[in-house]
């Protein structure tokens, strides 16, 4: 075995390492979420605006590594 086959994750530590990921982003999204909510109660539209947007970049980026997860296991 030469030293990159040993510094190469394998197909397991990627997949985790992409749920651990989204994971991160997931708890973002909440976070964003509930600024969103909080903005709007206090009816601060610039507020809700900025909270969505990055709402939107963590949901979307979750869904992106959902579907690289999946295609990892269906690869399997």
């Amino acid at each position: 075995m030469n030293s990159r086959e040993s510094t190469t994750p394998s197909r397991g530590q990627t997949i985790a390492r992409a749920r651990a990921v989204r994971a991160e982003h997931a708890r973002a999204a909440a976070i964003y979420a509930n600024r969103v909510e909080q903005a709007r109660a206090l009816a601060r539209c610039r507020d809700v605006a900025q909270w969505t947007d990055e709402y939107r970049r963590s949901a979307a980026r979750c869904r992106l590594i959902g579907e690289m997860i999946r295609s990892e296991r269906e690869a399997a």
